[in-house]
């Protein structure tokens, strides 16, 4: 009788206290994106053109911006092939330069090959020989993968995206067709529905879709940098980090008066997602590391 009444009394305490630790639990919570930014945008640029280093590298640097440009290793520092041929493309030296100055250079297969067709040998030399490239002239390995011709299927993808944060899996043109109006309007669309945008551009003044105007692509690149303050705009491996340790990130909270006691537990590979995360407590951005033991903030809950 007596472990009957202890066991009702128990099941009481454990009902009265629910509520409270589900409003704990709503009030201490991972942000959507960085920073607690409603939306996110990942600008992309294909084909390791010449002019994304003489042209778009300096703008980025002057707005405070970082965006992710995929190499095609056999066309370093000679040209494009196809309809738009004899197209200059960047060298190592810059490629490395951009690198270090933060900009993600990632890859867009060794010679831009469909991957969809390819298996065994012929896809490792296409994404793997790459990153190797990559690796040696910037010192940064590739974290993130641009499928050449955004062909790919399931099993590429699922070759491609070991060891990598993500891979572009989706994506929206923008190049000579966009205009600003529309580019505003698409942000609009991002933050309403709390969005991830990822941006494919090639060339901006002489190549594939580029813009009839550059004017058109720098006012929009400008426009970006003002919208900071709704959009998290970060390269590719960044946010695909982010959002890969968001959804896997279990967090253990304790409240003791004036401190609330944080104890994340995340499952990853360290070396790839190393991305701060950004908790909310009481609304509040809080900026973390995922990985750490015990985390104490100074709030009542």
């Amino acid at each position: 009788m007596k472990t009957n009444e202890l066991f009702k009394r128990n099941i009481i305490f454990l009902l009265l206290a629910l509520p409270i630790l589900t409003a704990s639990a709503q009030r201490v919570r991972v942000a959507p994106y960085l920073d607690n930014k409603p939306a996110a945008l990942s600008l992309t640029f294909d084909d390791g053109l010449l002019e994304q280093y003489t042209l778009v590298f300096p703008a980025l640097k002057r707005l405070g911006l970082r965006a992710t440009f995929g190499l095609i290793g056999s066309r370093v520092g000679a040209t494009t092939s196809g309809k738009f041929k004899n197209i200059p493309c960047m060298t190592w030296e810059q490629a490395r330069e951009m690198a270090q100055q933060g900009q993600e250079i990632t890859s867009h297969g060794y010679a831009h090959r469909n991957v969809s067709t390819l298996s065994g040998e012929e896809l490792r030399s296409e994404v793997q020989h790459n990153d190797t490239l990559i690796f040696e002239h910037t010192g940064i390995f590739p974290r993130t993968f641009l499928y050449p011709g955004n062909r790919k299927s399931e099993a590429a993808v699922d070759f491609c995206e070991q060891g990598r944060s993500c891979t572009r899996t989706r994506q929206i043109s923008m190049g000579g067709k966009r205009t600003e109006e529309w580019f505003e309007e698409y942000v609009q669309d991002l933050t309403d529905q709390g969005g991830w945008g990822v941006t494919m551009t090639h060339a901006i003044v002489n190549g594939y879709d580029h813009f009839g105007d550059s004017a058109t692509f720098f006012n929009i690149l400008k426009r970006a940098a003002q919208l900071q303050d709704r959009l998290w705009i970060a390269p590719l491996c960044d946010v695909g980090a982010y959002v890969k340790e968001r959804d896997n990130v279990k967090l253990k909270v304790t409240v003791k008066r004036d401190r609330v006691i944080i104890r994340p537990k995340l499952k990853l590979d360290k070396t790839i997602f190393n991305q701060p995360l950004t908790i909310l407590v009481n609304g509040k951005p809080h900026n973390i590391d995922p990985y750490a033991k015990k985390i104490i903030i100074h709030e009542k809950l």
